[in-house]
Order: structure tokens, then sequence, then C-alpha cells
């Protein structure tokens, strides 16, 4: 009784078997066969739906520029597009579960027709023959357009090259309005894993926003808009290694030509040759810098005040040539001058150690110095007279320089024009240091806002 029990147990089975079968493995002819039973009747230009939705999101693989001049944006990237149609679904039919994906072009599929809203080179319907759209067994359609999007991009250059610019990618339908497809982001809007940076453009951050909105005055339908926002700050090492340090820099060129000797006869040439090297290079600099950018107008005004003083560097440069060259050496400066230097010109410069960097030592009296007899003063006091007279030229001997105290000794005119060739090399210093220093902080604190 249980063979016989057994034995039909194992027809049932067999028979059970042989009326559902098995799914076919997987084969170019099943997959052929797969494609005719979907494709035979199917309207590439109707819609899966009365209303589709799309969902989209951007691969963005990397920034390529950012033309401040002509407000463009160029992107490398492509978009990920997902869409329902229910015409290419087969999970219904066993005998192709084991097809799990086919691809076709839009040559076959019907396929969302979006556009770029804001591309300045053309403005011409996705199109991409070379990208396959890939088809699940539900029905899913996913299409990855790409390529390099050349975009407007309205950009702010008050603080350049600090400055921080947001730049969006305008997604929309052409020809379809909401009512026929809705576009919207996916979980990601952007995607990230292939994204390479860019050498003069730093990705701060990434958002997105959707908008439905009417083209025109005379249309009653709105059209959905996706856009995909890029937070972009510029890198300035670029710009400050090639715009800002040449002109401090050069600058500080004008600080050195007080330091030529006289004797070297070139302090003239070089002081023209800073003028002009300014003059070229303020010319070369503004065509590259935005003109209605924050750092323009600073940088304009820093380079006209350096040539200000780039000038006046000259002149005074012939007026220390002057003095100490156009003068014997037995003359005595006038008298103003010598006061002028005594009081003012040695006590800012320091010259020599003199003055303000020399103390002068305080011995405590032990009766034991010598008396200095009224006569005797009297006739150092008529001495320092004649040699301090402008009308007279008395030239010292050694000794008597060597022993005559600082505030005591008069001062040759080629000391006077070294003297005061350091008044003004110390005068420009402080006037460069100033000038760039409060440049550099408007520029920074500018950039920070």
């Amino acid at each position: 009784m249980w063979s016989s029990l057994t034995i039909i147990g194992i027809l049932l089975v067999t028979a059970n078997q042989g009326k559902g079968g098995s799914a076919p493995a997987y084969s170019t002819d099943l997959e052929t066969e797969l494609r005719t039973a979907l494709f035979t009747g199917y309207e590439v230009l109707q819609r899966p739906s009365e209303r589709v939705s799309v969902t989209v999101s951007m691969n963005l693989i990397t920034v390529n520029s950012l033309d401040i001049k002509a407000q463009t944006l160029s992107t490398s990237g492509f978009f990920q597009l997902w869409w329902p149609d229910s015409r290419l679904q087969w999970n219904s039919n066993s005998s192709y579960e084991n097809i799990r994906l086919l691809f076709t072009s839009e040559k076959y599929a019907w396929t969302p027709k979006v556009v770029i809203e804001n591309s300045v080179n053309d403005l011409e319907v996705f199109s991409d023959a070379n990208t396959l759209i890939r088809l699940n067994s539900v029905g899913a359609g996913k299409w990855t357009p790409g390529g390099v999007f050349e975009t407007s991009c309205e950009a702010d250059i008050t603080y350049y090259p600090l400055d921080t610019q947001t730049c969006s990618i305008v997604l929309t339908t052409w020809s379809y309005t909401s009512n026929e497809i809705t576009l919207s982001f996916d979980d990601d809007p952007f995607i990230l894993d292939n994204f390479s940076e860019n050498g003069e453009w730093e990705l701060l951050e990434t958002s997105n926003t959707t908008e439905s909105a009417e083209r025109s005055r005379s249309e009653s339908y709105t059209y959905d808009k996706l856009y995909f926002t890029l937070k972009l700050r510029r890198r300035p090492l670029y710009h400050i290694l090639n715009t800002i340090f040449p002109v401090i820099l050069m600058s500080c060129l004008i600080v050195f030509v007080f330091k030529l000797p006289p004797e070297s006869g070139e302090r003239v040439g070089m002081s023209l040759t800073v003028l002009l090297a300014y003059a070229v290079y303020l010319t070369l600099i503004t065509d590259n810098i935005p003109q209605t950018s924050l750092s323009a107008s600073i940088l304009s005004t820093y380079l006209t005040i350096i040539l200000m003083l780039s000038n006046l560097s000259v002149i005074f440069t012939i007026v220390v040539l002057d003095i100490y060259f156009n003068h014997d050496d037995d003359e005595a400066p006038p008298d103003w001058l010598q006061k002028f230097t005594k009081y003012f010109l040695v006590n800012i410069t320091c010259w020599k150690g003199e003055a303000c960097c020399k103390q002068g030592k305080v011995r405590p009296s032990n009766g034991s110095e010598p008396h200095i007899s009224l006569d005797d003063l009297n006739k150092v006091n008529d001495d320092k007279r004649m040699i301090k007279s402008p009308g007279r030229k008395v030239a010292l001997t050694d000794d008597d320089e060597e022993n005559a105290k600082p505030e005591e000794r008069p001062y040759s005119w080629k000391e006077v024009a070294l003297i005061l060739d350091r008044f003004f090399m110390y005068l420009f210093v402080l006037l460069v240091f100033t000038v760039t220093a409060v440049s550099l902080s408007i520029l920074a604190v500018g950039g920070q806002q």
C-alpha cells in the first residue's frame, strides 16, 4: 500500500512540474523573443501614462572653469533620469524571469524631453544615441545622458580674488507641461563619487530647488524646473602669487633705491626703471581683473599711490645727489640746515649711533677734573662760531673731527646728503608698509564677507 502511495505521489509531482515548467535559461534567442514581444506596436512618441513622474539626479565629474568676464560656468558630468513605463515590463511572464535587464536606445523607447534652460551654447533637447536606456523587468527606465555643460552664471566679483560664487544648472522639460511630466529630485540629487577638484575653484556645497513656472504671459501652463546649485570659492593662491605678490615686491624696490651709494651712478636709472615697470604692470593687470570688483579699485588705488611714491623717489634721489656732488668738501652747510640735520634728521635716523641710538655716559664729578677758565671758554665758543659760519670755508683736521662731540661737530654737505638719504629710506619704508598693510586688510576683510 505504501509503495502504491509513493508511486502516486511521484506521478503527481512530476505531472505538476510538467504543467508549470521551469523558466528557460537566458539566451540571445530568448532576449530577441522578448524584444519582439515588447516593442511590437510600441509607439516612441506616446507617453507611458497621462502624467509621467521623472526622477533626476546629477553626477558631477568636474568644474572645468568659471569665466568671470563671460559670466559662464563649464561643468562635466551626466544626469540620471528614471521613469516608469508599464509597456516595457515583463516580470508578469515567468518565461522571461531569467532576463533581468534590457538595453535600448532613444530611437526605440520613449524618453523625457528635457533641456538645460540656461545653456549658453544651444537650447537643444537632450539626445545621446550612444547612451543606452536600461530597462528592468518592472518597466523602469534609466537614462544617463552626459557631456560638457556651458551655462550662464551671474558672478559677483566684488571681492575678487577672494570671492565666492553661486551658480545653477537649470533643467526643465521641453514641450511637456507640468500636467504631462513632473520633474523631481532623487534622494541624492548630487552624486560626487567621481568628482575631481578644480585647481582654481573649490566646491564648498551643493543644493537643489524645484519650481513650476510659466514661460510667457500668453501661456497658462506651467513647466517644472530643477535647479542644481553649486557654491564655489576661488582658491586665492594663484592670484596672490601672480598679482598681489609682484606688486608688493615691486614696491620694495622703491626703498632699496636709497640703499645704493651715490657714487654708483645707478640711482636715477633704477628709480626710473621701477617707475616704468609699475606703469607697464598696471596696464597688464587691469586687463585681467574685473573692473567692478572691490579688489580692482583697491589694487588700482594701491598702484596709484606706489606710482606717486616712485615719482617722489626720483625727485628725492635727484635732491640727494645734487647735495652730495655739487658742493665742495670744505664748504660748510648753512646754519639752518645744520640745525635741521642736528635736531631732526639725526634723531630720526640715529645716524652713526648718535642721538636716539646712543646715550651719553654721565660721570660723577670727584673734584679732580680740571677747570676751564672763563677766557678759554669764550675762546672756544668764538672758534665754534667761526667754524659754523656759512660764509667761511674751514677745513677741520682729523684730530679736530675725532675730538669734537656730536652735538658740536658741524656736518659737511656729503654727510647731510647721506643723512637725508637715510631719512628718505625710512620714510618710504613707513609709507610703503602702511599702504600695503591697509590695502591687504581691506581686501581680506572684504573677502570674508
